[in-house]
């Protein structure tokens, strides 16, 4: 004899609807990971290309920069042309404004050595084309002596007396003594 069940009926729907429950829960898990493998895919691909574009952004904009960097480094370089240019005719009116220096201890000491015995010096007046002397002496060969000295210093143009005084037996004189003219680079100015 069999036996009846009553409720199997009950239990066979039962494992029907859990069947297909699972199903539909297995499809929808699967198609989540089909979607969120896509859009990592999407995403993956989508920075290969920006990363892809920004090196050949990188490559242009450095292109541009070597394009500048070399204008910026020429431009420099003709600033150091010109500063060279400019030290190299600074030199020269330094060493003309050294060899131009009227009053030194040179010119002092030129004129000091070629003073005769018997004559003194009372004033010495130097400017930049001349020098203005005034003193006394004993006699007028001193006076002289004295103008025939300086005339052999090379640096002097001309020497004269322009004016000579008998005082009490002692003459007082002025003599004029103007330099030589050199022009800015050293060499002599023509007359």
């Amino acid at each position: 004899m069999k036996d009846l069940n009553f409720f199997s009926s009950y239990s066979k729907k039962n494992n029907k609807k859990s069947f297909d429950k699972s199903i539909i829960l297995y499809s929808f898990v699967i198609l989540i990971l089909i979607g969120v493998l896509s859009y990592g895919l999407y995403n993956f691909i989508s920075i290969k290309k920006l990363n892809h574009d920004i090196e050949a952004l990188k490559i242009e904009a450095e292109a541009k920069n070597q394009g500048a960097k070399i204008k910026v480094t020429l431009k420099k370089q003709q600033e150091i042309n010109a500063y060279k240019e400019s030290i190299s005719k600074l030199s020269v009116l330094d060493k003309y404004v050294r060899d131009r220096d009227v009053v030194n201890e040179i010119l002092l000491g030129d004129i000091g050595v070629n003073i005769p015995a018997d004559l003194f010096l009372d004033s010495m007046v130097i400017s930049q084309d001349n020098i203005r002397i005034e003193g006394k002496s004993k006699d007028k060969e001193s006076i002289a002596q004295f103008q025939h000295n300086l005339k052999g210093i090379e640096r002097f143009e001309q020497v004269f007396v322009p004016q000579m005084l008998d005082i009490d037996g002692n003459y007082s004189f002025y003599l004029d003594i103007k330099f030589k003219e050199e022009k800015p680079d050293g060499s002599e100015a023509s007359k």
